[in-house]
């Protein structure tokens, strides 16, 4: 597609998203930053456009799993900057599924010759399955008179089951990532695009390289080495040049969900055994 007739295309899906919320009852206006609450099913997450804390809470069946998700960009060999230091132009939730819960958010940040569209899309899970699901889109849309020189970093740090401390990490391939901790489980595949760097670090050496105020590049972690356990974290990073009035698309997913612990399931099938015990004794 022509990069002008992308970006038209990209301008009226906002615009049709905009008009989406006035007809479910969601909310869409100037803004410089808020604290929101999605809700779906079993699930919330919390999330603050104008802080580095991002997404700072995602409860499921009544379990916080998340400590803080957020973005950092630069252009260039800048020092990298959070994704909150922009202007923000528009922002507000949506009931995606008509349940008369606001379950998706939209943000439009304004940058020196580019605006980036940052969308959270949460899907909960039954009460008794604790499971959640939550997708993102970015779109990074070159306004500048040349070629945009951009690199996106995204920080993920949960912490699962009782608390940091024991879990594990790993990039299972190229575009996903895993991290456990006894039965919660947290598993991102990036849709597309493959990110150019990733990294599993302890807390909190890679959040301290990206404010240090010098430019960073990840680490590059390899494919299926398990580190941990500890309090660990992780990050992706897009290099990319986009073109005079092109735009970037980042499209991911992230699952979270529990398994039962060993001895949970032996309980369980002990219960089992008794009843159908009790049935055979009473046909008996």
């Amino acid at each position: 597609m022509n990069p002008r007739m992308h970006a038209v295309s990209v301008r009226a899906g906002i615009t049709i998203f905009a008009m989406f919320c006035a007809l479910t009852g969601g909310t869409f206006q100037q803004a410089h930053g808020g604290l929101f609450t999605l809700t779906d099913g079993n699930s919330s997450a919390t999330v603050n456009t104008g802080s580095q804390a991002g997404m700072s809470s995602w409860l499921v069946s009544g379990e916080d799993q998340m400590y803080q998700q957020w973005f950092w960009y630069r252009i260039g060999n800048t020092a990298e900057s959070s994704l909150d230091t922009l202007k923000i132009v528009t922002e507000g939730t949506s009931d995606l599924n008509f349940n008369g819960d606001a379950d998706a958010l939209f943000v439009r940040y304004q940058g020196a010759g580019f605006y980036l569209d940052l969308r959270y899309s949460l899907h909960g899970g039954t009460a008794a399955s604790r499971t959640s699901d939550m997708a993102e889109q970015i779109s990074i849309t070159n306004e500048s008179n040349g070629p945009l020189d951009f690199h996106f970093f995204q920080y993920s740090d949960f912490d699962l089951g009782p608390g940091p401390g024991g879990e594990t990490a790993v990039f299972t391939n190229l575009n996903a990532v895993r991290q456990q901790e006894g039965g919660s489980i947290l598993t991102e595949t990036v849709i597309t695009p493959v990110a150019s760097h990733r990294e599993i670090d302890f807390y909190n050496n890679t959040l301290t390289a990206l404010n240090d105020g010098v430019a960073t590049t990840l680490s590059d972690t390899p494919i299926g080495l398990v580190v941990g356990p500890g309090d660990m974290t992780w990050a992706y990073q897009w290099d990319v040049l986009i073109p005079r009035g092109g735009t970037f698309q980042i499209s991911k997913d992230k699952n979270l969900y529990v398994i039962p612990e060993p001895s949970t399931l032996a309980l369980a099938s002990l219960a089992a055994l008794g009843l159908l015990v009790v049935r055979r004794r009473k046909q008996h």
